[in-house]
């Protein structure tokens, strides 16, 4: 008895379970796998850059205020009268809120940019997801083309008439 398999001529397994080649599908998923890790490696460099330069921001910020504190009182001990002492105030108060208003101004910007950047790689992401899609699909289709296509069958002795 010999181990080879003849096909019939009515082969259910293979009408309901084409023999897709995994091979139809390699090249494509590692091209696609890459440039999905890619689009994610850009997506985490993204926010941290984005923290990086908004964290550096607000540290140099409240190391400046510090400064600007202790430098108000050094100037409240050097006033003698009221006057001098609620003008220093008076100036020290007005700068303050300016140089907070213009933090939060750049601090915001700093988001928004950040923001704008995370939605442009969200978008590369979804690109490659539709790529994705679309290749596979186009991967499937030959592997189902290939599954039907005639095979050739070779006359076995008991089917020679």
């Amino acid at each position: 008895m010999s181990g080879k398999t003849t096909t019939t001529p009515f082969d259910i397994t293979r009408m309901m379970m084409p023999a897709f080649s995994n091979w139809a599908f390699a090249e494509r998923e590692d091209r696609l796998e890459e440039k999905t890790f890619e689009g994610f490696q850009h997506a985490h460099r993204t926010v941290w850059d984005q923290a990086e330069k908004a964290f550096d921001d607000h540290m140099n910020f409240v190391s400046h205020r510090l400064h600007e504190d202790f430098e108000c009182a050094k100037a409240l001990g050097e006033c003698t009268m009221p006057d001098q002492a609620f003008a220093t105030l008076q100036t020290f108060y007005t700068k303050m809120a300016d140089e907070y208003q213009s933090h939060f101004k750049k601090q915001f910007e700093l988001l928004q940019n950040g923001l704008n950047e995370s939605m442009a790689t969200a978008e590369e992401l979804g690109e490659t997801a539709l790529e994705t899609a679309s290749e596979l699909a186009h991967a499937a289709e030959e592997s189902a083309q290939e599954a039907t296509k005639p095979v050739s069958r070779k006359k076995t002795p008991a089917s020679k008439s």
